[in-house]
């Protein structure tokens, strides 16, 4: 488990060291999901079979084609709401399939699953101006993952805010055991004029 953290934060820094360099190239928190998911793609890409599968809505169910899946996932739904990039434990994930063959949803089940949400201050869709609302939204994602049992992180993009150190350390004490809170902050910090 610590090893597939650690390959995780190296992916998560390699992202982090760009967007902090770069931070006109991620406009929206989706820009940085997908940089993300470029990130850890080869590293947890690859198709594998699934075998872990359930049929509902027949007495005689019939049986399955092959089929395969992959680790990485992204905006996957859960009765609690969408995760923003998953990699899942596929021995750990049943995939539920109706009477007719139709795919029905997935159910997490005890094993090694991995949850990454991804929250940025910086949005077009819903801008958020205060630090208030900013501390708030950090809050609830962290309430959100602290609800499963597995590894997690929520990576914290603050390009308006500059969070205190009290504040950090505040949400990290918030995260739980399971839950990995990083912090990020882009090298304009919000001016980009020139310091003369």
């Amino acid at each position: 488990m610590q090893k597939q953290e650690d390959i995780i934060r190296k992916a998560i820094k390699q992202v982090n060291s760009v967007v902090q360099k770069n931070p006109l190239a991620f406009l929206t928190e989706s820009d940085i999901q997908c940089q993300l998911y470029t990130a850890l793609l080869p590293l947890f890409g690859d198709i594998e079979p699934v075998s872990n599968t359930s049929i509902w809505g027949t007495a005689k169910p019939r049986t399955l084609k092959s089929i395969s899946s992959k680790r990485l996932h992204s905006e996957l739904l859960l009765p609690e709401g969408r995760i923003d990039l998953a990699i899942l434990d596929l021995s750990a994930t049943r995939f539920a399939f109706n009477s007719k063959g139709r795919f029905g949803h997935t159910q997490l089940e005890s094993g090694n699953h991995v949850f990454i949400e991804i929250k940025v201050s910086r949005t077009h869709r819903s801008r958020i101006a205060t630090q208030s609302r900013w501390l708030q939204l950090l809050h609830s994602d962290i309430q959100k993952l602290r609800a499963y049992p597995w590894l997690s992180f929520l990576l914290a993009y603050d390009f308006d805010f500059q969070l205190s150190q009290e504040h950090i350390n505040e949400i990290s004490r918030q995260a739980g055991s399971h839950t990995r809170f990083l912090y990020l902050k882009d090298d304009y910090m919000s001016n980009y004029f020139e310091q003369t």
